[in-house]
């Protein structure tokens, strides 16, 4: 069943951009630690799912960075300075450089259609203060004209004083949206943040789950955001030539952001 949206909020790490894997695989060969650079976006997803299933390392420091580094099989002796790499490669006041650079697939076309079809987008993302800016010097999306897509709002915890799964955050985005609960899908890949959250304060939860390596019938699931014309349609079907059956609209070759090609310039895991 689709739900008839207002608006779609999205996680930003994970959902709509990934952490850059040249520059991951860079910081690690940096200290001594070799990672083939194609291993890292399922190694950022089987991360958060280690930090879902383990709430003990989500209380350590640099949590994300330790379940990245698990993940991606760091040498036990080569860790701490793997952990302390990535940290400081996160942190772009220190490194100069956007570590969440990198486009997650199928995000740039989705974000454009949503806003096409007259769904707000709504970045609901836990960050340092800088997601809006990151966001849109990465080149993935921005509020009004910009290299990346233009979306409706960059919701930053930082910036709002509560974070996911805190349904504070969520109710911001909520009345910054307009919107009601029943009308928006929350698209998030943490468990412990953005599904509890979205589902605390109303708002039905997409886990977007590219391994397929959850099993709980709670909520819905989506291995990339290519697929979220299967669970939501705009609240007034559009009408025009460019809309196909059930009000989604019809696919374009080409949207701002989507090419691979993506800058060298980023910040710790931020649901």
């Amino acid at each position: 069943m689709r739900t008839r949206c207002q608006a779609v909020f999205l996680d930003a790490a994970g959902v709509i951009v990934l952490p850059d894997r040249d520059l991951v695989a860079g910081a690690l060969a940096a200290v001594g630690v070799d990672v083939d650079p194609s291993s890292v976006a399922r190694a950022h997803y089987l991360a958060v799912r280690q930090l879902d299933h383990e709430p003990q390392m989500r209380e350590a420091s640099e949590p994300y960075f330790r379940a990245l580094c698990s993940t991606l099989e760091v040498p036990d002796e080569r860790r701490s300075f793997a952990i302390q790499a990535l940290a400081h490669l996160g942190d772009r006041r220190l490194s100069g450089r956007i570590l969440w650079s990198e486009p997650a697939p199928g995000a740039s076309r989705a974000m454009a259609a949503l806003e096409r079809a007259g769904i707000a987008v709504v970045i609901v993302t836990n960050s340092d203060g800088h997601a809006a800016e990151n966001l849109r010097d990465a080149g993935i999306c921005q509020t009004g004209a910009g290299p990346g897509v233009s979306v409706t709002e960059v919701v930053d915890s930082a910036l709002v004083g509560a974070a996911k799964p805190d349904p504070a955050i969520f109710r911001f985005a909520l009345r910054r949206a307009a919107a009601k609960p029943g009308s928006v899908v929350h698209v998030g890949d943490m468990l412990s943040a953005d599904i509890e959250g979205a589902q605390a304060a109303g708002i039905p939860p997409l886990h977007l789950d590219p391994t397929r390596a959850c099993r709980a019938r709670g909520h819905r699931h989506l291995r990339s955001l290519n697929g979220i014309w299967r669970h939501v349609a705009p609240l007034i079907p559009p009408r025009g030539p460019d809309t196909v059956a059930g009000g989604a609209p019809s696919p374009r070759p080409a949207v701002l952001g989507a090419s691979r090609a993506r800058p060298r310039l980023v910040a710790g895991h931020r649901s």
